[in-house]
């Protein structure tokens, strides 16, 4: 038997080895670990080689970070309200849809979007200051604690329409953008209408809102304004008369055409551009806000490779407010009925007379505080 020379073995070996190191994957190194290139992993194949290789063309050969321009491709958005220090971000999911719709699942109301509503927790009016006392439409009024003040990149619209079973509509626009990168505004509008299922439960309500921030250049100056204005409208018609086997009779299965005490009887109409009532309540609620902000601090920056980003740390902050609110509460019936405010009121009403209760208020009000910030850092 012949011997196998040593250098014949070693030759072996060595293609082997050179062979194995051939067919491993390039990676690519000081990345957080070894991670094979994209490229070469799109020419394997049965793994879609030529999906990867148009998807990671030219990308396997750059290994440093771009910082992101915020203006390249999609908008950068946050909101903050005017009481709170933190800033919120919009949120697209379904997890906040049920924002969209006035009426909470813990309150109780007459059936009728629109319609007057009570709730079922214990929520007792801790704000100090006066309190006119009506509160059965609440729920469809705006605050000023629940305007947005938004900060954006690039203009931003939103447009709603909700339709109900019964033509009950919500029709609302809203707008932000910043005129320059210290400056924003914001409008919004809603519009909510329902006819009722009964006669004399029209509900028309309309929301406006308008804000505004300022912020100077250094920091230290601030500016917001906030209009908004609310205006109600929903019919009151006193319940459904009772009448003997009112439900077996064929044209009552359409409950509009049941009789009710107040109002006279009235004919079905989707139009929410109609604003006439004849008997109901009307709210009127408007509110102007201004508010200046003057902060003096400690002045800091942040040194980046590229940027640099100014800080400011407020110490004592000087502030000055003027606000003026105007409400308007009221009741009328033009067409009152002698028997049902004889019947519950125990009150003569003419066959000629009509009803027409209000009440007023104007509240005017300049506040200056003074605020001190305990910690050194705060934001």
């Amino acid at each position: 038997m012949t011997a196998i020379r040593p250098h014949i073995i070693s030759l072996v070996v060595f293609l082997i080895t050179a062979a194995t190191q051939a067919q491993e994957l390039p990676v690519i190194r000081n990345q957080g670990g070894r991670m094979r290139s994209l490229d070469q992993l799109g020419q394997m194949g049965g793994m879609g080689g030529g999906m990867m290789r148009g998807m990671n063309s030219g990308a396997a050969t750059k290994d440093s970070l771009k910082r992101r321009d915020k203006m390249e491709d999609s908008i950068t958005i946050s909101y903050r309200y005017l009481n709170q220090p933190v800033s919120f971000l919009l949120d697209s999911t379904v997890d906040e849809f049920t924002k969209r719709f006035p009426l909470k699942s813990t309150t109780l109301n007459l059936g009728n979007l629109g319609g007057a509503t009570r709730s079922l927790l214990f929520a007792p009016t801790m704000l100090p200051g006066f309190d006119a006392g009506f509160h059965a439409y609440d729920s469809y009024k705006w605050t000023i604690d629940e305007i947005p003040f938004f900060q954006t990149t690039r203009p931003y619209t939103e447009l709603q329409y909700s339709l109900g079973s019964r033509v009950e509509q919500i029709i609302g626009l809203q707008h932000t953008q910043n005129i320059n990168p210290r400056w924003n505004f914001f409008f919004h509008y809603r519009m909510i209408n329902s006819p009722g299922i009964f006669q004399h439960q029209r509900s028309n309500h309309n929301n406006f809102a308008f804000s505004s921030r300022y912020q100077s250049q250094n920091l230290r100056y601030h500016s917001w304004v906030v209009s908004l204005s609310n205006k109600l409208q929903a019919e009151e018609n006193g319940g459904i008369v009772d009448t003997t086997q009112i439900l077996d009779d064929p044209i009552f299965q359409d409950r509009f055409n049941i009789p009710v005490y107040l109002g006279g009887a009235d004919n079905f109409s989707s139009n929410f551009f109609s604003t006439k009532i004849k008997t109901g309540t009307q709210i009127r609620h408007s509110v102007f806000l201004w508010r200046n902000q003057y902060d003096l601090g400690r002045k800091d920056s942040l040194v980046t490779d590229s940027t640099v980003i100014p800080l400011f740390f407020p110490r004592v902050r000087l502030e000055h407010q003027l606000r003026f609110d105007r409400e308007q509460y009221a009741f009328i019936d033009k067409i009152p009925s002698i028997d049902y405010y004889k019947t519950v009121y125990d009150r003569l009403i003419g066959a000629r007379d009509t009803i027409d209760l209000r009440d007023k208020w104007r509240r005017f009000t300049n506040e200056f505080s003074i605020y001190q910030f305990p910690d050194a850092k705060n934001l």
